[in-house]
């Protein structure tokens, strides 16, 4: 039986450009009959009107091996993840969460799926991306003016509705 106990994430907002790599350090304590691998994530996160959604591009594991200790022991890890950038399905500029967790299997690495995991932490408003190179790009333009071409759109079938409502006949 694995038991372990993760600190806390006690962490100040740090800025990171698209594309960056980022390291978390853990602390934690940790005891077991026979030696172990447990699976270490970190990851951004953001929190919208649906709950709490990982970009999972982003996430990193690290392999940790736990030697066999019947006591409590101290054990600190690093694990690594990439902020790809927006233009390779990676981050959109902004502030995100950190979460950071621990599987004793490789079975998933979204923290909020099942089976859930031996431990996890989470800290808003840890990671301030930028950096995103700005497209320029065909699809770019198209997709930044569709709210405005839908208006037109209904407007221009509601027109024709429209002229029928003014009660005289022309």
């Amino acid at each position: 039986m694995l038991e372990m106990v993760l600190d806390p994430l006690a962490l100040s907002a740090q800025t990171f450009n698209a594309g960056d790599k980022v390291r978390v350090t853990v602390a934690f304590k940790y005891s077991v009959l026979v030696d172990a691998t447990v699976y270490l994530y970190a990851g951004p996160y953001y929190s919208n009107l649906f709950g709490k959604n990982l970009v999972g591009t982003c996430v990193g594991q690290a392999n940790i091996a736990l030697p066999a200790n019947s006591t409590p022991t101290d054990k600190t890890a690093a694990v690594d993840f990439t902020l790809l950038p927006k233009a390779q399905g990676g981050i959109e500029d902004g502030t995100y969460g950190l979460a950071v967790w621990v599987r004793s299997k490789e079975s998933s690495s979204d923290p909020w799926a099942l089976p859930g995991p031996m431990g996890k932490l989470e800290q808003e408003n840890a990671l301030i991306v930028s950096g995103n190179p700005s497209g320029g790009g065909l699809l770019d333009s198209i997709s930044s003016m569709m709210p405005m071409i839908m208006m037109v759109m209904m407007i221009g079938m509601m027109a024709p509705m429209m002229q029928g409502m003014g009660g005289g006949e022309e």
